[in-house]
């Protein structure tokens, strides 16, 4: 059970006492809108943030061994003490909070500096579309809760993200799935778009199965954003884009904000698919490319010409095969490739693949880097 305390004047707050978590157990409180997970090792007191930072299990819930909590959706582990991840597959590290005992045995928060957890909204599904020749589905929702009563016009909250961030979904009616009931997945719509839309591939999981039969009017509880695979400030230097299939979400987002918005920013896409068909937001691509002069993108399939109809081998003008050094060096001359920002955003292996391709081969620093990694649930 969850306890909510409202803020008080001090940098500390009482969130229980100490006859409240017994040794080796775990509460969760929450403090400005943060959930906190307060842990009692041997008669000492740790908090971290109690949603963990993958998907958004409950801490709390999950099981305790030694410094370490183990989140009950995925396995994800952290250390109390510091907050930092012990085991993925959770790659941020959960916020620590400074924990004190009074002399009457209150346990005490340092709330100064605290973070607000995003706010929850609740979203109507506004269409489905099913993307032809692809196992992916578009999921539209309305931008705000605009189901007030007549009067609470102040209550309505849109979701206001930044191209290239992603939201905690909760469909609801999701149950025995072991990868729990809620999912994350990247924004694909631009902020400048009048709804909130994902994209994702219908598997055959309790959550996918119930996504799918989702109706027009259902309602979702979202949470966030969050995220910072998002553009960089200094439009001075230019933006690579290394999208693999599912991955290009995010860019979709980020190129939409870019092309609607006007942004003085130099972008190249490569974008990798199995063939033709499986290439996902195609012909926005080419529209928003011939309207914008600093875009430029670059399909490759890696399908074998030889499993391709002739009339699909011969009308293609893209490239054919992995992207590589070869191609990256076509394209991208030594200016652009000694001062761009590089994102790369797809499946575990072609995340890591283009990692080293970047810093091995091509000698880009890890700090014009960023990544986004997609698991393909």
């Amino acid at each position: 059970m969850k306890t909510i305390f409202a803020l008080s004047e001090e940098d500390f707050v009482k969130v229980a006492n100490t006859k409240d978590i017994q040794p080796s157990q775990m509460k969760e409180v929450e403090v400005n809108g943060q959930n906190i997970c307060v842990v009692n090792i041997e008669g000492k007191y740790y908090a971290i943030g109690s949603i963990c930072t993958h998907e958004g299990g409950p801490l709390a819930d999950g099981t305790l061994e030694g410094y370490e909590v183990e989140c009950p959706w995925h396995n994800s582990k952290f250390d109390v003490r510091t907050g930092e991840v012990t085991s993925p597959p959770a790659s941020e590290p959960e916020p620590a909070y400074e924990v004190k005992v009074d002399d009457n045995n209150n346990i005490l928060i340092k709330t100064q500096g605290m973070r607000k957890s995003p706010p929850q909204i609740e979203l109507s599904l506004l269409e489905k579309d099913k993307i032809e020749g692809t196992d992916v589905t578009s999921f539209k929702f309305s931008k705000q809760n605009d189901q007030v009563g007549e009067g609470e016009e102040d209550k309505i909250t849109p979701l206001n993200h930044t191209a290239g961030q992603f939201a905690f979904f909760d469909i609801g009616g999701v149950y025995n799935d072991p990868k729990g009931p809620i999912r994350h997945f990247t924004i694909s719509s631009s902020p400048t778009e009048n709804f909130i839309m994902f994209s994702t591939r219908i598997r055959d999981s309790p959550y996918k199965k119930r996504l799918s039969i989702l109706e027009k009017g259902a309602k979702v509880k979202v949470r966030g954003p969050e995220g910072e695979f998002v553009l960089h400030q200094d439009y001075s230097k230019p933006a690579v884009f290394l999208s693999g299939g599912i991955g290009v979400t995010p860019f979709r987002s980020m190129l939409r904000y870019a092309t609607d918005q006007q942004l003085p920013l130099k972008i190249t896409m490569f974008d990798s698919n199995r063939n033709r068909d499986s290439i996902l937001f195609k012909k926005e691509f080419d529209e928003w490319a011939n309207k914008n002069k600093n875009l430029k993108i670059i399909y490759t399939i890696s399908e074998d010409e030889q499993q391709q109809s002739s009339s699909t081998a011969n009308d293609w003008k893209g490239e054919h095969g992995r992207i590589d050094k070869a191609m990256i060096l076509k394209y991208l001359d030594t200016n652009i490739l000694n001062n761009s920002i590089f994102y790369i955003c797809g499946p575990p292996s072609m995340l890591k693949a283009m990692q080293s391709l970047l810093q091995d081969n091509l000698e880009i620093s890890r700090e014009r880097i960023k990544v986004e990694e997609f698991t393909g649930y």
